[in-house]
Order: structure tokens, then sequence, then C-alpha cells
């Protein structure tokens, strides 16, 4: 079969409706995940969908496909992709499929495919899957396997509350843009104990207020004034499947990702020092101070969520996140990405500690940093490796006493990070979709102005970027003189 392979990504499958993707081809990579199944005598899967406006035809094409290979399927509906990992362990099958695409426009949709508990695709696995498509080399069963349908809200409500304890009662407020989130935050806030303030929580798959993703600045700064409106506690902005989260203090203030990184590294060291804290290449320095300051060992790592999750495993490290708004507990939960879980977190340490967001985040006062947050330019697929390992030449050239971080020290590595004792800058591609991001910090403005004025003109000395584009986030931090 004829399918754009650049849809199969590091980790998960990605691409365009009605261009990349069909009810055709998903059929054929449901085929192609069932006999990847096979191949590892796995025989049992729950599959599952996020809002968008092609997530149930997806399904139905990708669970059709999946039972032709005889794999026996459990349809767990419209629910969050944790929702979906969780229910490998509820129901104790090492299969899992999550049809999405996260933070991508409402155009694009996907997969995140299981290959174990706590476990997802990376890149070889799903070159493996594209082979099979392309091939149409499937497995052929005696049998087709059936589907059965399962309702997990309850299993998981219970699962998730049973880990937490508030000991006051906090007002939130809960920005979903029409994401899948609002189906079920709202609620699990309440049964913890939290008085919730839900807005856009009208469920709609063509994002009509934008594409929920808590890493886009537009998206935070209007819970922001929200939170700021409603005089509440804590602001959360949720990604269209929930497995990522953004947040805003009772003042207003964003915090950005890897600053929630450090809190939990710190609250986590607390209790566990000398733990190992794995954080992704995009974060701030303020993660590995802290861990070190609290007697942790900080380990940085590939960007992604199914090499994030690896890595903790290989080093059984006690918690993971990324900047993007991933966070990953192994002391007393599964170890995967679950944003709601983490919004819960954050209040029970800020319960625990009888404290605000924004006092909390003053105790961090000798980390901080003058940082952007995540920024995303377009860049075609086809152009965006070419042109990050051009660029890393140069950048390493300009900066010689740096300390660079880039696929020699993790391999595999999909861009190049300058550490400086007063900050850091990194360039990367993405794993996700046809852009480049980038980051950059300093401990004062000034400086600050000039590692941003670098980026800006390395990145447009290249022709092939694309400064208008629907993937485009937070170019207001680039182009602010």
């Amino acid at each position: 079969m004829k399918i754009n392979p650049l849809i199969f990504r590091c980790y998960d499958i990605r691409g365009i409706v009605d261009k990349d993707l069909n009810v055709k081809n998903v059929e054929a990579i449901g085929k192609a995940y069932g006999t990847f199944l096979n191949r590892r005598k796995i025989r049992q899967a729950v599959a599952g969908r996020d809002c968008r406006l092609s997530g149930q035809k997806f399904k139905s094409a990708f669970i059709r496909g999946l039972i032709s290979t005889g794999v026996n399927v459990i349809d767990l509906g419209m629910v969050m992709t944790q929702m979906v990992y969780y229910g490998q362990y509820r129901f104790q099958v090492n299969g899992g499929a999550m049809i999405t695409a996260s933070h991508n426009p409402f155009n694009y949709n996907g997969f995140k495919l299981a290959v174990g508990f706590s476990k997802t695709t990376e890149i070889e696995e799903v070159q493996e899957i594209r082979k099979y498509v392309e091939m149409e080399n499937f497995y052929q069963p005696k049998n087709i396997g059936k589907i059965t349908k399962a309702n997990i809200k309850e299993d998981y409500f219970n699962d998730v509350l049973k880990r937490i304890k508030l000991n006051k009662k906090f007002k939130v407020v809960v920005d979903f843009r029409h994401g899948t989130p609002a189906m079920y935050v709202p609620e699990l806030l309440r049964r913890a104990g939290c008085e919730v303030i839900s807005k856009r929580d009208n469920i709609d798959g063509s994002f009509p207020a934008g594409t929920p993703d808590p890493t886009d600045e537009d998206f935070i700064k209007e819970l922001a004034q929200v939170v700021i409106k409603e005089k509440a506690d804590f602001g959360l902005g949720f990604d269209g499947d929930g497995d990522r989260i953004g947040a805003v203090d009772e003042t207003g203030r964003i915090l950005w990702n890897d600053v929630l990184v450090a809190i939990f590294a710190k609250e986590i060291l607390e209790r566990f020092p000398g733990s190992k804290i794995i954080y992704n290449t995009l974060c701030s320095r303020v993660v590995p101070e802290v861990v070190k300051q609290n007697n942790g060992i900080p380990i940085i790592w590939r960007t992604g969520h199914s090499f994030i999750k690896s890595k903790i495993a290989e080093e059984n490290a006690a918690f993971g996140g990324e900047l993007s708004g991933h966070f990953y507990f192994n002391d007393n939960a599964y170890g995967y990405d679950d944003g709601s879980y983490a919004a819960l977190r954050i209040l029970e340490y800020l319960s625990d500690k009888n404290t605000t967001l924004s006092k909390l985040y003053q105790t961090f006062s000798q980390y901080h940093y003058v940082s952007s947050p995540e920024i995303k330019i377009g860049c075609p697929d086809e152009k965006k490796i070419e042109i990050i390992k051009n660029l890393s030449q140069k950048f390493k050239a300009d900066f010689p006493n740096a300390r660079m971080t880039d696929d020699t020290v993790i391999p595999g590595d999909d861009g190049t990070r300058a550490d400086f004792s007063d900050g850091m800058i990194i360039f990367r591609y993405s794993q996700n979709g046809p852009y480049i991001t980038v980051k950059f910090e300093a401990k004062d403005q000034m400086v600050y102005d000039q590692r941003k004025k670098y980026v800006r003109e390395m990145l447009k000395s290249y022709p092939e970027m694309i400064w208008e584009d629907e993937l485009c986030v937070n170019l207001d931090h680039l182009n602010k003189t």
C-alpha cells in the first residue's frame, strides 16, 4: 500500500486527515499493529479515541483492522490518553491504542501505540509497523478477534483519587479549549474536593477557539485572565487528549512546565533523596540545579513521551518531566503521563505545605532565569532534519566553550543544546510534525535579548522555514525586540 512514510514518526503516527490518513489506510495501520502484536504473542488490546472529528470513523476502521488479525479489542470509547494506559493495567492487556494527534491542529489525527505497560512504540517499532502497511504483509489468524465495550471512568477516577489527599479546598479554573478532558476532569477535581470553574468545556473536535496546546502562551494567557477575575487558587490548561497540562498561579503568572518539573522533583526528593529525575533537552537549567540542590541525580534525555518513559524504566527513576507538559510519576503511580493526576499532585503539594503556588515559586528565586517558552516554527518534514544538522555545525562553532548536548551525548537525539553558566539555547526538530522547536534563557534580560537575536537570525538564514503556519506557536517571543 502506498502511504506517506513521513507520518510514521519517531514514536507516534501522525498525519493530516484526508491527505495522509483515510479510512482505508487507517484500517491497514490497524492490521499492521495487530501483526506487530501477534509477533509478540499479544492478542488483546484496549483502544480509545479523543474528540477529533475524524476520531470515530478512524477508531472503527482501526479496530476493524486490528480484530482481522485475531486480536481481541476492548473499546473504551472517547477517553483521555492516560485512560487507555490505565485500561491496560485494569484489564491486564499489553496492547493499547489511542487515536489522537495530541496538540496538533484539528485537521490532524494519529496513533499512540503501546508495546507493554507504561511503554509506547519507539523508532524501530514504528518503522516495523510502517513496513507491514507498505508491504500489506498482515497476520492471518484462524479466527478474527472480538470487540467488547467498557466504560472505565469510575475505575480510573477511583484509582487516581486513592493516591491523592487534599487537606484544603482549592478554587481551580480549568480551560479545555473544547478538548476531550472536559468530559472527565471537572468531575474528577470536584471529587477530590475542589471548587471548579470550567471554561470552554463543550467538546468540539474542530477546536473553534484554537488548538488546545498548553505550551501556547495565547491559550495560557486567556486562562490567567480568568484566574485573576475569579480570584482562584490555581489555573489549568489541558491539551486535546489530556496527558499534558499548563499551569497559572493565583496571581496569573504563567509557570512554564520546566518550572513544574523542578517543583515536582523537589517534592519527590524531599521524600526520596538520592532519586534519579529524568528531564528532556528542552527544559531550563532550573531543573538540574534544583535536583542537585535537593540531593537528586538529574538525567537529561531525549524529547518525547516514549523515550522518557523508557528512560524512567531503565534508570528506575522516581519521576520524569518535559517542557511540553508531560509528567511521569513513578513513586506511587504507573510512570506514564497523566495530566489530571499531575494537576492533583500540584494541589496535594500545596495542601501539604499550606502554601500558594506563587509562594512556592518564590522559593526557587535563586534559580530564576529569563526564559522563553517552547517556540515552534514551521519547517517541511523532508527539510527539518537536514536544517538542524547544518545549523548545529554553525551553532557549535559559534559557542566553542559551551557544553553541547547532541546525538553524540544522547544517541538518536534530534537537536543540539548549548549550556552556559547563565542559561541555555536549544535547536531541535519535532518528532510530531513539520516544525522546528527552540528555547533560550539567560540570567539577565540583556543576555537573554542577545540570545533571542542570535536564534532569530540563525533561523531566518534558512529560507525553508515557514513563519506563517498553523503549527507555529509563541513566535512573539522570537520576534519581539
